[in-house]
């Protein structure tokens, strides 16, 4: 997986579930394991604690979505 996928997958995690990727590493595996892959994440340029907001930055990525659920690909 490549790190824009990964930042790609971030968001739609946090746009299906309504929860960040870290919220829900901390709900599953415990505060130690959040913050530990949370500092991994800071050293590709991206954030776990980073909400989905599809009206202002992922308004191109809600678009497509809604597209795809349209079945307009």
């Amino acid at each position: 997986m490549t790190i824009t996928q990964g930042r790609l997958l971030i968001k739609l995690i946090d746009r299906e579930t309504q929860n960040t990727s870290y919220d829900l590493i901390r709900q599953y595996k415990g505060g130690l394991t959040a913050a530990f892959w949370q500092g991994i994440a800071r050293i590709f340029g991206t954030n776990l604690k980073e909400d989905y907001d599809p009206y202002g930055e992922d308004a191109i990525i809600e678009s497509i979505v809604r597209d795809m659920e349209a079945g307009a690909f």
